[in-house]
């Protein structure tokens, strides 16, 4: 299990490394949902970004922390307005689930996560609103199948997110 959580956590440090090496935009937020917590992305130019996740999952049998990266393709905006954009997006990633010994869930769980998802990114303030619908294929400790949802907002350093 130790192997897997130290796999999963590799693929996202380097996701992430790799996005940091050329940032076109940086968005730090909230998202409430499942998880609950803190969120990141990063744009890397063009049409894809990468993102993170670190916060508390609620469900199924009590709490467990939660951390996830992806990368994310984008399409262009489906808004013809120059107000803002509103891109569809479809990725893939990594979650790991490390829950508390008193409940029945397992310690920890790694999976594969393919979000969808829209982002609203106003042209006028560097805020992006945003909601996803993300399936997930447990690997470890068994496979199984589960999800996430969430909706929140990131605020954009140095402009606008894809600058």
């Amino acid at each position: 299990m130790r192997n897997a959580l130290l796999t999963a956590l590799v693929v996202v440090c380097l996701g992430t490394g790799v996005a940091a090496a050329r940032p076109q935009g940086l968005g730090l937020g909230l998202m409430a949902g499942e998880p609950t917590g803190l969120s990141a992305k990063v744009w890397t130019g063009g049409n894809i970004a990468f993102d993170a996740g670190l916060g508390y999952s609620y469900w199924w049998h009590g709490q467990a922390l939660h951390i996830h990266g992806d990368v994310l393709w984008h399409t262009n905006s489906l808004l013809q307005s120059g107000d803002g954009f509103l891109p569809f997006y479809i990725g893939v990633g990594a979650r790991v689930k490390l829950a508390d010994e008193k409940h029945e869930y397992p310690d920890m769980r790694v999976g594969i996560r393919v979000p969808f998802g829209l982002e609203y990114v106003f042209a006028s303030v560097p805020v992006g609103l945003f909601l996803e619908v993300v399936p997930v294929i447990d690997l470890a400790p068994g496979t199984g199948f589960s999800g996430n949802s969430a909706i929140g907002f990131r605020y954009y350093f140095g402009g606008n997110a894809r600058n």
